[in-house]
């Protein structure tokens, strides 16, 4: 990997922990140890293995292979892909079961803006006690009106 592309990737991690700590009030820091031992790329947040990709475009196949990567890296944690592309908005890409709470796995996938994230993590994951399956609306918005079980 070449000094332009580490440093893309770099700014990326950093731009991303700064607007979830402007959504979430959670403050993440990278994990500089990553090349050296590998792991995910953001720390600080319990029970999210966050892997950030910062790149100009991206085909399916790519979403695909960094989705891998990111449930690989995760551990014991739930993985989370965070990318954003040249000209775009960051996309967040999570297990569906993460969502609906099935525990089919991670091989089915659901993405989202950064609102529909940060509402995610409060309703499902900073509270799981109050997760269902209808968390979303149609139009893919977040609309969670689970009530605490």
């Amino acid at each position: 990997m070449g000094k332009k592309s580490r440093t893309k990737g770099a700014a990326g991690e950093r731009e991303l922990a700064s607007l979830i700590e402007a959504h979430l009030g959670v403050k993440l820091h990278r994990n500089l140890d990553q090349t050296r031992d590998g792991g995910y790329d953001l720390k600080g947040f319990d029970g999210l293995a966050i892997e950030v990709k910062r790149y100009a475009a991206a085909s399916n196949y790519d979403k695909e292979l960094w989705w891998k990567q990111a449930v690989e890296q995760a551990e014991s944690r739930w993985p989370v892909l965070a990318y954003r592309l040249d000209r775009q908005q960051w996309t967040f890409v999570v297990a569906l079961s993460h969502v609906i709470g099935d525990g089919s796995g991670t091989s089915t996938t659901v993405e989202m803006g950064i609102n529909a994230f940060a509402q995610w993590v409060r309703e499902c994951v900073i509270d799981p006690g109050i997760a269902c399956g209808d968390c979303f609306t149609n139009n893919g918005d977040f609309d969670c009106k689970c009530e605490v079980a």
